[in-house]
Formats: structure tokens, sequence, C-alpha cells
């Protein structure tokens, strides 16, 4: 039987399949149901020091072309109750001793990030930071110092592993993940969402009352292959060990599988819970072990980065 177990610097997973931020993460009870569906981890939505309202209805639509479903698009604005109202959930959570770890996904500004790293820290198995939503100042994620001097910052306050999550809407994905490299970073997320729109032709308008929104879903695999098989060649070629988490519209154990050819050692799954049902995770592992078995695959890392040359 194939060893799903993976690492991602000092943290421990049991399979690679985690919870991507988001996607039923407001509160312990569901993730509490994540980790029961088989989830080697599961990320908080990304919360604030504060309070954040978001934006108005209508936030998430469905793209549908051709009668076929394509993915999700949403302009949420990361709304949510703020640190104090979160800690209460995150506690809970852990209160349940599960063997799931917890991934904590915080958003603010370069001066609140440290702040609200170091508040966050004891609640959670491992931070990760949102420098790359497509709602927020897109100022961090797209400018390579002050990422790297912001994740050296916080590396010197805190020693939990810390994950960065980076935009696919960047000019070179390799020089923005090598800034969080250059910082100090555990661990690389990528891809957010890609900046979309949708016009509604009737009312000759965008839907969204955002206008702009994060695409996600089936539609951005290829995208999300593309960009992570970019991040492992050049840590390959520069003889780097930091794992990737590989999101983006995978839906399939065949996706998860692709994704570590790709070169990431752990999967972000969203919209697949939408679409598949909140015990996608046991489905995909299944899938997962399956292809493993009948092509005698023993463990993660065999597969990991084996199409990137």
């Amino acid at each position: 039987m194939p060893d799903l177990s993976t690492k991602l610097g000092k943290l421990n997973l049991k399979n690679p399949l985690i919870l991507a931020a988001g996607i039923l993460g407001t509160n312990a009870e569901l993730l509490k149901r994540i980790a029961e569906s088989g989830a080697g981890a599961v990320t908080t939505k990304s919360f604030s020091i504060n309070e954040r309202k978001g934006y108005e209805n209508p936030t998430v639509i469905e793209l549908i072309e051709n009668g076929q479903k394509i993915g999700l698009l949403n302009a949420i604005g990361l709304s949510n109750p703020g640190f104090e109202k979160f800690k209460e959930e995150l506690e809970k959570f852990k209160s349940y001793k599960p063997d799931t770890k917890l991934i904590a996904s915080i958003f603010g500004t370069i001066d609140e990030f440290p702040k609200l790293v170091g508040m966050t820290e004891n609640f959670a198995d491992a931070i990760e930071i949102d420098v790359s939503c497509p709602h927020v100042d897109d100022s961090i994620s797209k400018n390579p110092k002050i990422l790297k001097n912001l994740i050296k910052e916080i590396k010197g306050i805190i020693a939990k592993p810390l994950i960065v999550k980076i935009s696919p809407n960047v000019t070179d994905i390799k020089e923005i993940a090598r800034a969080a490299i250059d910082g100090g970073c555990d661990a690389i997320a990528a891809i957010n969402t890609v900046r979309a729109m949708k016009i509604d032709i009737n009312f000759a308008k965008p839907i969204l009352a955002n206008k702009f929104g994060g695409y996600s879903g089936i539609g951005i695999k290829p995208i999300a292959i593309a960009k992570i098989y970019e991040i492992y060649s050049m840590l390959k070629k520069e003889n780097l060990n930091v794992p990737i988490i590989g999101i983006g519209g995978i839906t399939t154990g065949g996706d998860a599988i692709e994704v570590i050819m790709a070169g990431a050692s752990a999967i972000g799954i969203g919209s697949a819970v939408h679409y598949r049902g909140a015990d996608v995770f046991g489905k995909i592992l299944g899938e997962m072990d399956k292809f493993m078995n009948e092509h005698n695959y023993k463990t993660i890392e065999e597969i990991k980065g084996i199409a990137v040359e």
C-alpha cells in the first residue's frame, strides 16, 4: 500500500491533501468535518486583525460556458470577523485533538502582518500569509524586495512553519517565489485565484458587485501546473529544498498526481468541495492510492517533480 505522507518543512502531514483557504474554513465544526473526511491539513478562511465586511452581493457566481461548468468567480472581499473571533474557533478545533494539522491563513498590511502572525502562532500548527488575494493591495505580492523583507521580519518573530501564498497575477512568479524563499519562508503555496470578470450581456455590465473577481476551479488547473512547474524548476536548478503546496483546479486523484509530478509536495483543495462534496478528500485519496498501486509508486517523494526536466 502506498505511503501518502508528506512533509512541509517541519510539518508532517499524514497525506498531501489540504483544505485551501476560503472554503468551509470559517469555524471549528466545518474544519472538523473536513478533517474527518480525510484531509491531511485544513486551512482557515483568511482573517485579519479586525473585522472586515467585504463586498456587496453578488460576491460568488458559477461560470458556465457552452453548458459546461468551468469554475467559480468570487469577490467576497476577504470578509471575516477578525482575530479575536477566529481565535475561539482555532482553540475549539485544536480541542478535538485531530491528527489533521491546522494552518491559519492571515492577511493584512505590511505593518499588520508581523503583529497578526505573533498573535496567531500559538493557535495553529503553521501560518499561511496571504499576500496574493486579488481583492487587496498588491504592493507586497508584486514587489520582491518588499516581500523578502516582510518574510524576514516575520521569521524573526515566530518558530512555527511559515507558508507564503503567492499570486499568478505577476510578470515572473519565479522571482516572487525566490523573494519569499530568500526571506526564509518554509513553504510556498501556489497559486491563488486568477483575476477575472464576467459580463451580463443582457444588462451590459459586470455581474459581480466588485466587477473583478478571483477565478478558481477546473479552468485554472493548466495555469497552476505551469506556475508550479516553473517554481520547482528554479528550486531544482538552484538545489533549494523548499516545498510547494500546489493549488488550482485540483478535482480528482489524477489532478493531484499531475500537480505532484510538476513539483508540489502537497495539494490545496478548494472548489472541488463545491463540485464533489465535503468528502472529496477521501475520494481523491482513494483515486491517488489506486493510481500509485497500478504504477508501482510507493511514496509521494517518488512522484514529486518527475515531470520536471
